[in-house]
């Protein structure tokens, strides 16, 4: 094979590589939903991971968080407990100065939290 040709082969390999390499970069989830235990109030350990990594994520966008009511036969302890979650993830989001807009979210599969960017 000429030189010629083995250059171009190569100035194209490389070319190919440079462009897949610039395809290939990776996206930031744009919402993270939580699915909790009707008695449970707080993030467990890998929910907590998850929202810091959402949060670190999305630094400088609008979030909002859309928290649906807990399932319990009581609408008043419901949206109690759906209160404690929701100050869980906004004790996150505080400590990482992130501003986020709640919204209560009726209509929403109950025991969920779905943060959002806007």
């Amino acid at each position: 094979m000429p030189s010629t040709t083995k250059h171009i082969l190569r100035v194209s390999y490389l070319g190919l590589l440079l462009l897949s390499g610039c395809a290939t970069t990776t996206q930031t989830a744009q919402q993270l939903e939580i699915f909790f235990s009707p008695e449970q109030v707080s993030l467990n350990v890998e929910q907590q991971r998850k929202v810091q990594q959402f949060f670190e994520d999305n630094p400088y966008h609008q979030l909002a968080a859309y928290i649906a009511p807990a399932n319990l036969n009581n609408p008043f302890d419901s949206l109690l407990q759906s209160q404690k979650r929701m100050q869980a993830i906004n004790k996150i989001s505080s400590a990482k100065n992130i501003p986020l807009r709640t919204e209560f979210a009726p209509k929403q599969q109950p025991d969920t939290v779905l943060l959002k960017r806007l």
